[in-house]
Order: structure tokens, then sequence, then C-alpha cells
């Protein structure tokens, strides 16, 4: 993030086309179902401006993929900048506290992206991702015991979803299990400031929380860097062996503070989504329960039917053209992860949940290239785990009818805030 060298996206201009007045990824009705409105535009101008994000917008699969394998052409630098530029106050406390993030992965471009992913990534081995299978099991366990034993109906997400993908990464990072809901919402908040359009008066809330939130991460790495243990913060630090070359204690620091957004929020969001997809099909659930369908192409076909991530930005290094639109060097792209996955050329039938699909795993909820998600393995397996222990433990887990769904606005995240269930 570099909220302190944001430029406006609304300064940005480009063509007015009758698919720039029908995209608007705050409106309620976009919100609440972006998918029919996305097909539309897919069939009629499957690239167009936006003034509304300052924006291209990339909807067809083929082309987004194209984009996100391109790093010669399109940058990744701004991926994390906020949508909504900060004000005066808000940029004076990021710069008072000395707030300093910089670009490593998921914003960054090579040759030094390259560097970064493979030190970052080097701990992520398969082998660490299973040992964390039990502690998931246990976890899901646990807090399905306190959702049986409570009252029915009951909120999945705030009993199940949103905690369980944060506790599984505390472990992983080696962070206490008691600070699971601060770091909850200092990562909530974040989506909103980056993504979404605060007022002043909460860019300034949400601001003193980023740094809190900063300084929270650094302390942490400053405490594995004294007492190392048997966790992916300590093993990168045992592995840069006091040689900055490899990475800084700024920059594992800078990472922690990422991870403790992005390792968890968006598998909370992916968890809600799948039960939210799958329930009312209630023969495949029946499956699921009696061990007739793997949980794995499940969890495939919920992450492409509705991906936690529904967006990502690139920038036009040169002038380019996409899908015959002409594109200026410096133009900024929004691609249409929500888009793409459902984008009939590439699956047929898009909008019907159909496991097994046999090009399931082309989708780009996890992106694609070189920025292709580390942490999609761990992802995997928590959703896989969380589907088994639900099904064997509460078969007749069932939607409560009528209930409306409620999302955070915002460009790039499809975050239920609850889903009510019975069973």
């Amino acid at each position: 993030m570099r909220p302190l060298s944001t430029e406006a996206s609304s300064q940005a201009e480009g063509p007015i086309t009758p698919a720039s007045g029908r995209f608007d990824p705050f409106d309620p009705t976009y919100v609440l179902d972006p998918y029919p409105i996305l097909a539309g535009l897919r069939a009629s101008e499957p690239v167009f401006f936006s003034p509304v994000v300052g924006s291209w917008v990339v909807t067809r699969f083929e082309t987004v993929k194209a984009v996100l394998r391109d790093a010669q052409h399109y940058s990744a630098m701004l991926a994390s900048d906020p949508l909504t530029p900060l004000c005066p106050h808000a940029r004076s406390i990021f710069a008072d506290a000395g707030f300093n993030v910089p670009p490593l992965l998921v914003n960054n471009d090579p040759p030094s992206h390259t560097h970064y992913r493979a030190f970052f990534g080097a701990p992520l081995q398969r082998e660490r991702m299973q040992t964390l299978k039990p502690f998931i099991q246990e976890t899901v366990d646990a807090y399905l015991d306190r959702l049986a034993a409570g009252p029915n109906p009951a909120d999945l997400v705030a009993g199940l979803t949103w905690d369980v993908p944060a506790l599984v990464l505390f472990k992983l990072l080696g962070v206490p299990a008691q600070d699971v809901q601060q770091v909850k919402n200092w990562a909530s908040s974040r989506v909103v400031m980056t993504w979404g359009r605060p007022t002043e008066a909460e860019q300034v809330s949400l601001s003193t929380g980023a740094v809190e939130y900063y300084r929270y991460s650094q302390a942490l790495v400053q405490q594995k860097f004294e007492n190392p243990a048997d966790d992916y913060l300590s093993d990168l630090i045992r592995l840069r062996a006091d040689d900055d070359a490899q990475a800084t204690l700024h920059e594992i620091a800078a990472i922690a503070f990422n991870l403790l957004f992005a390792g968890h929020e968006t598998t909370s969001s992916a968890a809600a989504n799948m039960f939210k997809a799958l329930l009312p099909d209630r023969a495949l659930w029946g499956k699921v329960c009696r061990g007739e369908q793997a949980a794995a192409p499940v969890v495939d076909e919920a992450l492409r039917m509705d991906p936690p991530v529904q967006a990502w930005r690139r920038q036009a290094k040169e002038a380019v053209v996409l899908d015959g639109v002409s594109i200026p060097a410096g133009g900024r792209l929004l691609l249409a992860f929500a888009s793409a996955n459902h984008d009939p050329d590439q699956f047929p039938s898009p909008d019907a949940f159909i496991p097994g699909r046999r090009n399931a795993l082309q989708q780009v909820s996890f992106g694609a290239g070189t920025h292709f998600c580390l942490g999609a393995p761990l992802a995997r397996l928590e959703l896989e785990v969380t589907l088994q222990r639900v099904a064997a433990r509460l078969p007749g887990l069932a939607l409560v009818p009528g209930q409306e769904f409620p999302y955070t606005p915002n460009t790039s995240f499809r975050a239920l805030r609850r889903l009510m269930v019975t069973w």
C-alpha cells in the first residue's frame, strides 16, 4: 500500500460509452449480484472506460488472463493503492507515523518481485501447509461445537467462517490467538480504505487504525527476531541469516502487515460464499454429506462461481489495444475476475454450480502468471477441511429462506457479512 503516492483515479479520463454508465461497483444492485450486469457488459463492450473508478474495465476471460500473465506491458505497482485518494489529514497521519510498507509482492514488478517471491515463498512448502491440517480440523470442530450448542438459526459467518481462517493464519505466523478480533477488525477496515469510498472522516479513523496495524506487525517481527519459534515469520528470519540483501527486517514486517490481511480475509469470504452457493442445491449437499461428492471439486467450483476477489488492478506501461479498445500508456485497468470466471466461452453454463468441470482450475480467482497467489494451497486446504467437517457434523445445514445477503461495498472483495443457517 502506497497511500502517500496515490494519484486520484477520478482524474483519469477515457471515452464515455453506453457501458460506462451501466457499471457502478458501489450500486446496491451490483453489490448484491454483479453477475447479470457483468454478463451484459461482457457481451456488449468487453472492455470499456468507467469514470466511476477511473479505469478501463476488462471482462473477458482470455483478455483478463493475458493481462495477468504479461508483466512486460502491465504493471502491478498500483494494485493496493487506495481507490479514493486520501485527504490531507489522513495523509498526515501516515506521514507523522513514518508509515512505510514497500512494494514487495502483490504490488511489485519484476525483477525485484521475482527475488521477493522466491524468498517469501520458500517456507510455504506443501509439507508446512499439511502440518496445519490437524489444527484446522480441531479449530473447525471447536467452532461447530459452539454453533450447535447455540441458538438455531445462527449466523454462519459469525459462528464459523469469520474467525477460523484468521486463527489458522495466526498459527502459521505465530500470532497469539487472543489477537484475532483486533486483527480482523483492522483487516476489514483496510478493505474499505483501499478499495472502497470512505468519507474524509472515515479516512482519518481508518488511517489511525492502519498505523496501529503497521506498528503491531513491526513489533511482532521484532519479537520473532529476538525469540524465534516454529512459525513462518521465524522461518523468514532464519532464512534471511542477517543478510539484508535477502530481505530486511522492515520488509519482513511489511509482509506480516500484508499477510495479516490477505492471508485470511479472502479465505473467510470464500468459505461464506461457498456455503451460500452450495446449500440451496439439496441433492448436491446430500452427496457431499454422504461422501459421494469429493470436497476438492466443490471448493474449486465455489471459487469460480463466486470468487472472494472480484477484481484486481493493473496499469498499462505503454499504449495497448485490448479487445479492439485503445488504452493509453498509464491507463488503469480493473480486471474483472468475477466476469472472467463466468465467461461462457471458457466455462459453459457459467451460472450453474457444477463441481468437476474439466477446466475448473483455469479460473482466475487466485490470479495468474508471476503474481499467482502464494497462499492458494493453504486456502484450498482450509476450505476443503471446513466443508468436510461441516458436512459430517451438520448434514441438515440449510439457508434460512428469505434472508438478505449484506456485502461490503468495494471494487474488489466479495465479503459477505452475514449468512443465516439452520440445521
